[in-house]
């Protein structure tokens, strides 16, 4: 087992870096990233600079590392426009909020994030005078909730029923908040714990430290914490069968202004699902480089999540779910999902890629094999 100060201090150094490419994100002078056509002299081409948001910390999210490391967006904007230079500008950040206030603010035009972030960015596209989002596609998908789970620490032999009168964390709010909630409720326990916020380095040090009996949490912490030998998985999230997902939003007035910029970052994410699905050691190696987790980790979610941007009937209900849950703690008062998404653009990007977007019929159902 490795000293406590190490995996701290390891987490804490993961986290700090994506605030502090966030914070200088968020410092920039606003005019070098609104992806709008930048006047050059007549002897230079004209240059685009476009500026995404993703999360190394949210494994849900790391098609856009591979996006980023193999350079498909800019491939694809090169063969479409030629006779312009595309810089394209990536912010890492811990979570999703402070990619919405940077897309807000006119700095970001797309973001990659998880769920809530995006109900949230959607009611904020809907309400705000200034600022109007729309979501394009899905990135990470955890089946039934596999990707999270309720941790607890190494060698404690905590069982569910021993969470009665306890305290346990979790970041409120959260996808994680949302599975630990059902899984509350499906044992009986819903109103027989104490729940309180923490962010993630917080509840990772004090799983480590043996200060809390549990903590909620989603990938890669589960695997990290394992792989570095100082928590169990008292839950697989997939217990509870609400799926986690985590997908592309963006500032909806860029997106309808420059149509060809949108297609081209959406076939750019179907082309990194695909080098995932056909390349998973070299994925993993992308993934380790790219995030600064073990590559133990790293293999494994290649394996355990679904990398598929379709847009399924059933995640539209899963987003509904998390839209209701958000409700009812008075975190979101409305969004209509029928405006906010739109898959006019990924059915656009299949098309021009020559792939086969799921039919009516299969988008109705389960999520079809991915090829």
């Amino acid at each position: 087992m490795l000293e406590k100060k190490t995996f701290v201090g390891y987490l804490v150094a993961v986290l700090l870096t994506a605030s502090l490419v966030i914070a200088g994100c968020s410092g920039k002078n606003q005019s070098s990233t609104t992806g709008s056509a930048v006047e050059t002299p007549k002897s230079q081409k004209e240059i685009v600079k476009i500026g995404i948001g993703y999360q190394a910390p949210t494994a849900q999210t790391w098609g856009a590392l591979i996006i980023k490391n193999k350079k498909l967006y800019e491939k694809y904007l090169q063969e479409k426009y030629p006779d312009k230079v595309f810089e394209i500008e990536w912010f890492n950040s811990p979570s999703g909020p402070p990619l919405t206030n940077n897309m807000i603010a006119g700095k970001l035009q797309l973001a990659l994030m998880g769920d809530m972030p995006i109900l949230i960015n959607g009611e904020q596209g809907q309400t705000s005078r200034n600022y109007k989002s729309v979501f394009l596609a899905f990135d990470g998908k955890g089946v039934g909730g596999k990707n999270q789970a309720i941790l607890t620490p190494k060698g404690s032999n905590i069982k569910m029923e021993d969470l009665k009168g306890k305290t346990i964390s979790t970041i409120l709010g959260s996808s994680a908040h949302r599975m630990l909630l059902v899984a509350l409720d499906k044992y009986g326990l819903t109103n027989e714990v104490t729940i309180v916020n923490q962010d993630v380095t917080v509840g990772m040090s004090n799983i480590e430290q043996n200060k809390i009996f549990a903590h909620a949490t989603w990938e890669p912490y589960p695997s990290l914490i394992q792989t570095k030998g100082i928590g169990d998985v008292l839950l697989d999230g997939s217990e509870t069968n609400v799926d986690y997902l985590d997908g592309v939003v963006a500032d909806r007035i860029w997106v309808e202004n420059n149509q060809e910029y949108a297609v081209a970052f959406l076939k750019a994410l179907i082309e990194s699902h695909k080098f995932i699905r056909e390349n998973p050691e070299e994925a993993a190696r992308i993934f380790q480089e790219e995030s600064q987790y073990p590559l133990d980790v790293t293999k494994k979610i290649v394996q355990n999540v679904r990398f598929d941007a379709a847009i399924y009937s059933k995640d539209i209900t899963t987003l509904a779910g998390s839209r209701d849950f958000l409700k009812k703690l008075e975190k979101l008062k409305s969004i209509d999902l029928n405006k906010f998404v739109d898959d006019q653009y990924l059915k656009a990007a299949f098309k021009e890629l020559g792939y086969k977007y799921p039919t009516d019929a299969e988008l109705k159902g389960d999520w079809i094999p991915l090829k």
